[in-house]
């Protein structure tokens, strides 16, 4: 996604699993690489990494 994905829009680089394609390639966004998973994000499970990641989807949604 050449101008960043947009908040509330799948990236074009997940498989129908949700996985990154692109997962350890050069092409990889910095910002992805750069996203550090820990307790706070992660939890205990996947569901509750999701509502994370939903959530921070929310927070950084322009207007």
């Amino acid at each position: 996604m050449p101008n960043g994905k947009p908040a509330g829009v799948p990236c074009i680089q997940l498989d129908e699993d949700l996985r990154c394609r692109i997962f350890g390639q050069p092409e990889r966004p910095a910002v992805c690489g750069g996203l550090k998973p820990g307790a706070e994000m992660c939890g205990d499970h996947r569901e509750q990494a999701m509502r994370w990641l939903a959530r921070m989807e929310d927070l950084t949604r322009p207007g």
